[in-house]
């Protein structure tokens, strides 16, 4: 790839990552409109609008949405290509800041991180776990692992893997409740949800057909309960007691699941909910080698783990129907 279509696939992405060519410009350090113009550029190249642009908003077309990410995945091989040269036999050194939820960290990242760490012996690692968003810049914060959409435009995040969401509620609760047997069912249980007006406090739920089964169609569910929270973790633990069904992560309840202190409900109304795990970071200009080191192995590490371990109890004791 020649210096210019480098620079010229850059710019795009960082436009695209940035939601307008005045932020974009502001991280490459040129003005607006040379930022404007080298997109300009691209499109008559390549003869298709890669950008609908308004005085207010940038959007994609589909043309600039295939090239986006076929973009993103150039300059990554670029940036590697470079990396393994450049690297090849330099040890991992330093201290590398890590925010993400407490639940991934000890569900996911506590398994793996003795092979990072023994793959790098002279690399420190700090966690900072919660579910707060935080500011990168200001909490020092070289990579946050996030499950669920990556609001903030101004961030780089790279799915990384992807988990599904299921329903759960404990055999005892199953016995003194009943088990329901489609989502209409659910206005008689009690259910324990993520506070209202978030995203995960709405339940999607395969819709029904005219003969009462679930279908390709997806309905959104208000579930209600005595207990809402915006802990995971607080809501699993009430789900174990006994205490109502919850809507949760796989990765989070696989322990329970395997050691059938929760099983699933309703698994064949859940759409293909999965829902991608992100690393996010700032920018992908001069990425330290801590970053693209951790980032690479997790990619490896957690592609194994698609259906987090789920896979040899998925027809058996955990699935009530």
């Amino acid at each position: 790839m020649s210096a210019d279509r480098f620079r010229e696939f850059e710019t795009f992405v960082c436009v695209v990552d940035s939601g307008s060519f005045s932020a974009a410009s502001r991280k490459l350090d040129c003005t607006p409109s040379a930022v404007s113009k080298l997109v300009d550029r691209m499109e008559n190249r390549l003869g298709v609008r890669l950008l609908h642009r308004t005085s207010r908003t940038l959007a994609l077309t589909q043309d600039g949405r295939n090239f986006h990410q076929a973009a993103i995945r150039a300059l990554e091989a670029v940036n590697e290509a470079e990396a393994s040269l450049l690297h090849a036999d330099a040890p991992v050194t330093g201290l590398l800041r890590v925010h993400t939820t407490l639940n991934f960290a000890q569900q996911q990242l506590a398994l793996i991180l003795p092979d990072f760490l023994a793959q790098n012996p002279e690399l420190r690692i700090e966690f900072i776990l919660h579910s707060d968003a935080v500011d990168l810049i200001a909490a020092d914060i070289d990579l946050s692992l996030q499950v669920g959409p990556v609001t903030n435009p101004s961030l780089v995040a790279r799915r990384i893997a992807t988990t599904q969401w299921l329903l759960c509620a404990s055999p005892e609760y199953l016995r003194r409740a009943g088990t329901p047997r489609a989502p209409a069912d659910l206005a008689d249980h009690n259910c324990l949800n993520f506070l209202p007006q978030t995203y995960r406090s709405v339940w999607p739920m395969r819709a029904q057909d005219e003969k009462g089964a679930p279908n390709t169609g997806t309905t959104r569910l208000e579930a209600t309960g005595n207990v809402a929270s915006n802990s995971d973790n607080f809501l699993r633990v009430l789900a174990c007691q006994g205490m109502g069904i919850a809507r949760l992560a796989a990765f989070h309840i696989a322990p329970d699941l395997r050691a059938g202190t929760l099983r699933t409900v309703l698994a064949d109304w859940l759409p293909e909910d999965r829902e991608p795990v992100f690393a996010v970071f700032q920018s992908r200009r001069n990425l330290n080698l801590r970053v693209k080191v951790f980032v690479k192995f997790l990619e490896e590490r957690l592609a194994q783990s698609t259906d987090w371990g789920l896979g040899s109890v998925a027809n058996a004791l955990p699935t009530v129907r």
